[in-house]
């Protein structure tokens, strides 16, 4: 794999987004929920080390209060005290300095449902929730299927399903005044439900979903400073629903969900190169409305609905690290293909190879991986035998996974 040097781009990076944007991910199964509480469309989230999930609709469709604490270090679960409001589905959660803050959602397992807009914080130290000013400040109605974040310091609910529409609301709470204020709306107007969202520094991002025409693979970043929101590189996967998203660092995570099918791809977002790569893929059953949280640098992924059923495994997401030492990386930021857009039986040249050991990675739009080449020339030839029409995805990644190009996405007619 010895490649003629063209052109070449070596960039310096932090020595803690070397190791995250250059790893290998790996999936780690760990103890599920305990036999009885399968669930899909719950929430989670983590606090002090812990990772909490509760609410959801269990395997029998029936609306659930209970809540369960996952302890990382004895890889154990424990029931603590249930959701004091009434069973739902399709809330949300967002975490506030030591404080998780859990409402709206759907009252029942159909649409007819009452749809909800109290909220509750919960003191893990105190094991107790107190009920807050509900969302949109005494406002006659709810949402279900909207997403949240936290960013500064306040609460954010936005999108989501009202009256049986998709709307594109945002909400902002303030724990110090125990009170909601409406914010800048997100900016596709035929609203947005079942997406997902992420917080990285002072921003927040949100992807997919559906305005119940369409599904989506948009990226929005909202910035709570300005009361802003502004359009990013576009999630790599396909256009889904009832994905999970979380962040590890510097770096966001979206995968699962469904476009019609089961998902179990994983890409994350560095919001620093606006670029996506691709992680891996999921080992356990591809789902939707699965939940997820993460603690220090692993990711968790549990429950969900996939084709044979309701879930309630747990897995980690954590990464191999490389040596620490390595501080400047060969980075192939400057690595393109062209055209993009080909017919079957024909050949995409490949731009801005730096010198090294590298590979070539080619993905479908469901993450499998479909091909991996080692000699990498200056073209790929996409045969009718091997490749059928649609999205793939194209990575150039070095043998020891310290530097790869961001994800470049190709469409064969």
């Amino acid at each position: 794999m010895n490649l003629i040097l063209k052109k070449f781009f070596v960039f310096t990076l932090l020595l803690s987004t070397v190791q995250f944007a250059s790893a290998q991910w790996i999936w780690i199964k760990k103890t599920s929920l305990p036999s009885g509480n399968k669930r899909d469309r719950a929430v989670a989230f983590s606090i002090n080390g812990n990772g909490y999930v509760g609410t959801g609709l269990d395997s029998l469709n029936m609306v659930r209060t209970d809540f369960w604490k996952y302890d990382t270090l004895t890889d154990s679960w424990s029931q603590v005290a249930d959701f004091p409001g009434t069973a739902r589905r399709d809330a949300v959660a967002f975490v506030i300095d030591s404080f998780a803050y859990v409402g709206t959602g759907i009252n029942d397992s159909s649409a007819w449902g009452t749809i909800m807009a109290d909220f509750y914080r919960y003191d893990a130290y105190l094991n107790n929730w107190l009920q807050i000013d509900s969302m949109g400040s005494g406002l006659s109605y709810g949402v279900f299927k909207a997403t949240a974040f936290s960013v500064g310091g306040k609460g954010f609910v936005s999108t989501g399903r009202v009256w049986g529409y998709p709307t594109y609301e945002t909400w902002m709470y303030d724990p110090a005044l125990d009170t909601w204020i409406q914010k800048m709306s997100f900016p596709n107007f035929g609203g947005r439900n079942g997406a997902v969202a992420f917080s990285i520094g002072s921003k927040a991002y949100l992807t997919t979903g559906s305005d119940d025409n369409y599904f989506y693979n948009d990226l929005w970043e909202y910035d709570a400073a300005l009361d802003s929101w502004s359009q990013k590189q576009n999630f790599p996967g396909t256009p889904r629903i009832a994905a999970v998203a979380f962040t590890i660092d510097t770096l966001g995570f979206v995968g699962t969900g469904t476009d019609g099918g089961y998902k179990n791809d994983f890409w994350f977002y560095n919001s620093f190169t606006n670029q996506w790569s691709y992680v891996n893929q999921f080992p356990g059953d591809a789902r939707r409305a699965a939940t997820a949280f993460s603690i220090g640098e692993n990711g968790y992924l549990t429950c969900g609905k996939s084709e044979t059923g309701t879930k309630r495994d747990l897995w980690k997401l954590k990464y191999l690290e490389p040596p620490t030492s390595i501080l400047n990386v060969t980075a192939s930021s400057n690595f393109y293909v062209y055209p993009n857009i080909i017919t079957a039986n024909s050949s995409i040249g490949l731009n801005g190879i730096p010198p090294g050991n590298y590979e070539i990675k080619i993905f479908d739009s469901s993450g499998k991986l479909i091909d991996k080449i080692s000699r990498i020339d200056n073209s790929i030839f996409f045969s009718s035998e091997n490749f059928k029409r649609g999205e793939y995805f194209i990575q150039l990644i070095s043998d020891s996974y310290f530097a790869q190009s961001a994800v470049q996405k190709i469409i064969i007619l």
